[in-house]
């Protein structure tokens, strides 16, 4: 069951944030040292999921948090360097940058207390402490559905909600929930069905 906890923890930090791509690139375009930075703590991450060489996510950190130093950055840092803190499994370290950073720093306005409610889950999984990682689970997943009431079409928050579902429910409830989602709102079809076939292969690979 850990296993799945934490790959699970690598489904969700790969997911979040993606649409900041394009946002990114237009950073770059001024070519300022601190955005060299930032250009290479993503490409350090990109490098990682593509060889799993640890290696690179030990850079990633050092060029984000160098990134850092350019306050008007932080919009694009905080979600690739929470992703860094996930995947090192530097859960204690994570939780504290996360609370050190601005609510309005996220890409969007729910992810500061997902990030805090998933990591609180993943340190009460790691102790044992199966009630209270549940209720960290359900204040993590609350957090999203809150925010896709009202923006139920954000592809983002999407993938962080059937994300965090991989974990408290059953993979039937799970794959019946994204059905419904999808009928719901049809133009999600494309990123459910996406999500769908990442989920499932974590799944796959937590059971091997």
């Amino acid at each position: 069951m850990y296993r799945v906890f934490i790959s699970l923890a690598i489904v969700l930090a790969l997911c979040t944030g993606c649409s900041k791509k394009d946002q990114v690139k237009r950073v770059h375009s001024k070519h300022t040292v601190y955005e060299m930075y930032l250009q290479r703590g993503i490409g350090s991450l990109n490098n990682f999921n593509a060889t799993h060489d640890s290696l690179q996510l030990i850079a990633a950190g050092h060029y984000l948090d160098s990134a850092s130093h350019q306050k008007n950055l932080l919009n694009f840092i905080v979600v690739p360097r929470v992703t860094v803190y996930l995947l090192r499994a530097q859960l204690d370290l994570g939780r504290k940058y996360v609370e050190s950073i601005d609510a309005r720093q996220f890409p969007r306005p729910y992810l500061k207390e997902m990030y805090r409610h998933f990591l609180d889950a993943l340190m009460y999984n790691k102790q044992r402490d199966i009630e209270n990682r549940d209720a960290s689970m359900k204040k993590a997943m609350e957090s999203v559905e809150q925010y896709l009431s009202t923006h139920p079409k954000d592809k983002d928050a999407i993938s962080d909600m059937f994300s965090l579902k991989l974990y408290s429910e059953p993979s039937e409830k799970l794959f019946a929930d994204m059905d419904a989602y999808v009928k719901k709102y049809p133009e999600s079809k494309l990123v459910v069905e996406d999500l769908r076939k990442s989920l499932k292969a974590v799944m796959k690979k937590a059971r091997q």
